[in-house]
């Protein structure tokens, strides 16, 4: 059986943590090879107790300031032993067996999630063109010698997934349930920031004129929040 490290970063949610690392535990009685990981970013509103008082099922975990979210994920990467990797950060949660039909990395997960409209929704798969092909929550990696690029703070987990040459044609597993998705953090508040920092990975990856082809639909998705919010 692989073991699969699971990280979480948190910084000031200790609501979300606990249901985060709660689905992480009731996920072990599925699959028990799991080794877990919490990054706290050095919490002022009890996260740090919460997840002190959560340490006996965690297997490292650490409070201290950071640099951003990614440098959080760095320093989970650096101290994971697995050779699988899941990011699952605080308010994201297991619901029901996810994880019993995993064998190898890498893999597609089932995600769903709650969009601009209020609907209950299944996160699609995307051509890597347009972004990362499954929600960074929906992807367990090959543990390898990669590291999140902290100049993109919002996007980074995009130019993550294509440094390690994966595509929409990674397996989905077989789960009988989903990993829900969190879809209120940094890049639901930060839209065009976000959108600029896919185009420059895009353009970089692809070329201009992939990039600006692909541009179409986060643009339409741009108008539609703003005749949604008037």
């Amino acid at each position: 059986m692989v073991k699969l490290s699971i990280i979480t970063v948190v910084y000031n949610d200790r609501a979300g943590f606990v249901k985060t690392a709660s689905s992480v535990a009731e996920q072990r009685t599925f699959y028990s090879e799991i080794e877990y990981i919490v990054i706290d970013g050095g919490s002022k509103d009890g996260t740090a107790e919460a997840v002190a008082e959560a340490s006996g099922g965690i297997d490292y975990w650490v409070s201290e300031p950071d640099k951003g979210i990614y440098d959080a994920m760095n320093k989970g990467l650096r101290a994971a032993t697995g050779s699988a990797l899941l990011f699952l950060n605080a308010g994201d949660y297991f619901v029901g067996d996810v994880l019993s039909s995993f064998r190898t990395a890498p893999a597609f997960l089932p995600v769903k999630y709650i969009d601009i409209l209020g609907r209950f929704r299944d996160r699609p798969i995307v051509n890597e063109r347009v972004g990362i092909s499954n929600c960074h929550q929906g992807i367990i990696f090959e543990a390898k010698a990669i590291e999140y690029d902290c100049t993109y703070d919002i996007c980074a987990d995009y130019q993550y997934f294509l440094d390690h040459g994966y595509n929409k044609k990674i397996m989905m597993l077989s789960s009988l349930g989903h990993v829900f998705f969190d879809a209120v953090g940094v890049s639901a508040t930060r839209i065009l920031d976000r959108d600029r920092q896919i185009f420059d990975i895009r353009r970089q990856r692809f070329g201009l004129i992939v990039a600006v082809v692909y541009e179409s639909v986060p643009f339409l998705k741009r108008c539609i929040r703003i005749i949604l919010r008037k």
